[in-house]
């Protein structure tokens, strides 16, 4: 009975003392423990259902942006603003979607797992915090601040906003700048000369050695620089490669394509860039090599593995020029590839684009009639290059496998287009369509070094005419369209044509008299000249 007293005195005293320490706790402290919990349950109440649906969705949103910023940081890099809009708004029939899957990827492992984080964190966060009560009470308004913080350090790496910036201020570039093709003003040769155009997908200077003015420790284009310093002519004065500079507008395949037929860069007004639905025609104020071509009589053709609808390339040529179209559904329609359901990275591969352009150049040749092949290769393409069967294992990185086994192709084309009769009145031109995309790969071979100038693989073999400058030329995309027809023997009035110079003659370019830097602000600033002329064609 003595130990039984002994316990409920004990458990009396610890109440007491309980009691006591209430007592003691200051009446402020009371007060705001009161008003916290009123806060709590208030919250509890008022939070809906609708508002907790819309907190995670802003929360989701930023973090989608997030994703997505991060995303192009690491794959894509350096791509303009413009190239990303129009890839964005073209069509995509034949693209490989290996880089966009992965984006999806991470959306659908990010998103969620982001979005769980923050709310398990806003609520025990929420908890710990008794000063911060605006913030506690407007969880929709945190997570939409959130979001539009997000949205505007990511657009901002990005460059959207100087992109904004410089689309609403007019330019008078092509009013002061841009010629006209007239056909009166153009003079061909005699004795008409052939051409064969490569256009090799991401084929850039900067894959040579250092010593030939590339970055890389081990060439990985060794036969296009023998090319370039030994046969052709690439417009430079120090025996070191030179190639075409980025200008906007032609930093995509389709861009580029675009440029180089014109001297007039692809420059989509923003929100008008699906060229199927916004547009009859694909820019029919400009006028191409491809229309010169055929009004001087010439027999076309244009190939490429992966499918030409693509960006809109078949409706660019089908608006310019009597291009005889050979793609991926062409072999395919007609059985000429392994299997009728045969595809391979974009369609079929670019050794097998070899064999068919030799079919076609064979074809041509024995028609008496001066030809054009142009062929559009894809093995090359980033992310990470495809390695076909004669590819070999050189290097560690797929990439650089890939481009080298690029470069023995067009060695072993380029060998038997030379032994053909008719080559000794062809003009071989052989150009980069941009610098590859895949940033990754560009910073792996770079190693640290910020202040070389990319510049997509240029090389003219066999033109009818030489070049006496001594000088090297600083010259784009847009060049090349004047210059082409030159080294096919063709006089130009004034050598120029759109907003292209004639390399071979002294005329400076755009890229010379602008600089680079201030060329591309011009180019993507408002033109009523481009949008009245050029994609109206009024």
């Amino acid at each position: 009975m003595q130990k039984e007293r002994q316990t409920v005195m004990q458990e009396d005293e610890k109440k007491d003392d309980l009691t006591g320490m209430k007592q003691d706790v200051p009446e402020e402290t009371k007060q705001e423990e009161i008003i916290e919990d009123a806060d709590r349950k208030n919250e509890k109440k008022t939070e809906t259902r609708g508002k907790k649906i819309a907190r995670i969705v802003l929360l989701a949103l930023g973090n989608a942006v997030i994703i997505a910023g991060v995303w192009q940081a690491i794959l894509f890099n350096g791509v303009s603003v413009a190239a990303m809009l129009f890839q964005l708004t073209v069509p995509m029939e034949g693209a490989d979607g290996g880089n966009f899957f992965s984006l999806n990827i991470a959306m659908a492992i990010g998103i969620p797992l982001m979005t769980t984080a923050e709310v398990l964190f806003g609520n025990w966060w929420r908890k710990k915090t008794t000063r911060l009560g605006f913030f506690r009470k407007r969880k929709v308004l945190c997570a939409g601040i959130w979001f539009a913080l997000a949205a505007v350090v990511i657009l901002a790496r990005m460059k959207v906003f100087s992109y904004l910036w410089l689309v609403v201020h007019p330019s008078t570039i092509y009013e002061e700048n841009c010629v006209a093709v007239d056909m009166d003003k153009i003079k061909a040769p005699e004795k008409k000369r052939n051409l064969v155009y490569i256009y090799m997908e991401s084929m850039e200077v900067t894959y040579a050695d250092r010593d030939s003015g590339g970055i890389a420790d081990e060439n990985r284009i060794p036969y296009l620089t023998e090319l370039s310093q030994t046969f052709g002519e690439s417009f430079s004065a120090d025996g070191k490669l030179n190639g075409l500079e980025p200008v906007e507008g032609a930093v995509w395949t389709c861009g580029s394509l675009v440029t180089q037929s014109s001297g007039i860069p692809l420059i989509i007004p923003v929100g008008h860039n699906a060229m199927e639905k916004n547009y009859k025609e694909f820019l029919p104020g400009a006028v191409t090599i491809g229309e010169v071509l055929e009004h001087f009589g010439y027999q076309q053709v244009y190939l490429q593995g992966s499918k030409i609808e693509f960006a809109g390339t078949d409706k660019f040529l089908k608006s310019h020029g009597n291009y005889a179209i050979r793609d991926y559904n062409y072999y395919n329609r007609n059985h000429k590839l392994p299997a009728d359901d045969y595809f391979v990275w974009w369609g079929f591969e670019d050794f097998r684009l070899y064999e068919f352009a030799k079919e076609e150049i064979t074809r041509l040749s024995m028609n008496n009639v001066p030809f054009a092949v142009t062929l559009m290769t894809i093995d090359t393409h980033f992310t990470g290059g495809y390695t076909c069967p004669l590819c070999e294992s050189r290097f560690k990185n797929s990439y650089d496998n890939a481009i080298y086994c690029a470069d023995r192709q067009l060695r072993d084309f380029f060998g038997w287009l030379a032994a053909q009769d008719f080559y000794d009145n062809t003009t071989v031109v052989i150009v980069g369509d941009h610098p590859t995309m895949d940033s990754m790969y560009y910073r792996e071979l770079a190693n640290g070094k910020t202040d070389y100038q990319r510049k997509a693989y240029a090389v003219i073999i066999n033109g009818a005419v030489q070049y006496k400058l001594g000088k090297t030329r600083d010259y784009s995309a847009l060049d090349m369209f004047p210059t082409t027809l030159a080294a096919m023997g063709f006089e130009i009035e004034g050598n120029r044509l759109g907003l292209g110079v004639n390399l071979y003659s002294a005329e400076p370019t755009l890229v010379e008299r602008y600089g680079l830097e201030n060329l591309n602000k011009e180019l993507l600033k408002h033109s009523k000249y481009y949008n009245k002329h050029i994609i109206e064609g009024r």
